[in-house]
């Protein structure tokens, strides 16, 4: 995938050109970036630039299938660009001071943890059939988040007191059992108790 980025003419003093992520269209391998180009009908104005970054592959994970369940069901899909420019403390910047794009992804969550670490990140709509196809990548890997199966409180995560209290009782079953354990092994039955008579 490569990504597009269109600029324009800032009216600040500060800022003379302002860059915008303005799409990201699948190229074949290897194919180098082409310098900015003036006046391109994707939405560069007769003033501003069109920028085009280095191929950047689409890679998915199952491990980050929640974070493209998260982004399919958004509302609007879209296709998250990691970018930089040469004033970025990185120093990363494309040919001639181009922006450059450093990853793309489809994960909400992955352009999440980008924003979190202060990266620029930008998006674009997903394309349909790219969506119908990490559609089909979800429904094959993603799975709900299960709730954990209570089996009973450990006695570790008891408050001491009411752990004491349970230890006591066990206690005291036990020594119970050993106790009628050694009166049946001394050949004392216990009496059945007699039938009532109604």
């Amino acid at each position: 995938m490569r990504a597009i980025f269109v600029s324009e003419i800032s009216e600040g003093r500060w800022q003379e050109r302002r860059w915008r992520l303005a799409a990201v269209e699948p190229c074949e391998p290897g194919e180098p970036a082409r310098p900015a180009q003036a006046d391109r009908s994707n939405g560069a104005t007769a003033s501003g630039a069109v920028a085009e970054t280095e191929p950047l592959a689409m890679e998915i994970y199952t491990d980050e299938a929640d974070g493209y369940y998260l982004n399919l069901t958004s509302g609007e899909p879209s296709i998250f660009v990691k970018w930089r420019m040469p004033g970025d403390e990185s120093g990363v910047s494309g040919a001639s001071g181009d922006p450059r794009a450093m990853a793309v992804s489809l994960s909400y969550n992955e352009a999440g943890r980008w924003m979190d670490g202060g990266e620029r990140v930008d998006r674009v709509v997903m394309p349909p059939e790219v969506a119908a196809w990490l559609t089909e990548f979800v429904n094959l890997h993603w799975e709900p988040e299960k709730k954990r199966k209570r089996r009973g409180t450990k006695p570790s995560f008891m408050p001491r007191a009411q752990f004491g209290e349970m230890s006591d009782r066990e206690r005291q079953i036990m020594e119970r059992l050993a106790h009628e354990g050694a009166a049946g092994d001394s050949g004392t039955l216990a009496s059945s108790p007699e039938p009532r008579h109604e």
